[in-house]
This record gives C-alpha cells, sequence and structure tokens, in this order.
C-alpha cells in the first residue's frame, strides 16, 4: 500500500498534522487520498500553501536568530541556552540528563 500525500509533506521540518490537515480543508480534499488521483490545481494550490509557510532551513535559521537575540539581551531564557541547561522550567537535579548528556 502506497504511503498517501499526507506522510510524505509530514516529513518536512516545521509542517505537523494540523497545518497539512488545514490545508487539506482550505482546497477540499480528503487527507487519506493518494497523490495519483490529486489534479494539477489542488497539487498547485497545496505547492503554494506549503511555500508561503517558514520550512526546514528556514526555520531552523529562524530559531537559531532568536536563540541568539535572547542570549544578546541577556534574558533568562537566553542565558539558560548559554550555560546549555533546560529552559522550560524542567528540573536539573534528577532529570535533565540528556540535555546534558550532550555537553562538550
Amino acid at each position: 500500500m502506497k504511503k498517501s500525500y499526507l506522510n510524505k509533506i509530514l516529513l518536512i521540518k516545521g509542517i505537523n498534522k494540523p497545518k497539512i490537515k488545514s490545508f487539506y480543508n482550505y482546497i477540499g480534499l480528503n487527507s487519506r487520498i493518494s497523490a495519483v488521483k490529486f489534479k494539477r490545481r489542488q497539487l498547485s494550490t497545496l505547492n503554494q500553501k506549503i511555500t508561503k509557510i517558514e520550512t526546514g532551513k528556514k526555520l531552523k535559521e529562524k530559531i537559531k536568530n532568536i536563540i541568539n537575540f535572547s542570549i544578546k539581551i541577556r534574558t533568562y531564557k537566553g542565558m539558560r541556552h548559554k550555560l546549555r541547561y533546560p529552559t522550560r522550567g524542567q528540573r536539573t537535579h534528577t532529570n535533565a540528563k540528556t540535555r546534558r548528556k550532550f555537553r562538550h
């Protein structure tokens, strides 16, 4: 059985299921339909919607810039990033082993 077009699009970084389902609803498609049954106009409108979103390298670069800016203005979150601690309120005494594992 072939993968649906939905699963292929989900491999792109920055796109999740709710976003894709909203695109499908906008175009008027069923999310379970295979890509073979798409019409050219539907594929082109879907591709236009996807290109408007920041994905892949653009998204990574944007996140990196946001983190560097928060480090530069010395916010609490920025300092946590700089010291390589968890930034979203997790414990550091017994947890955060994964975050500490990648320290060099």
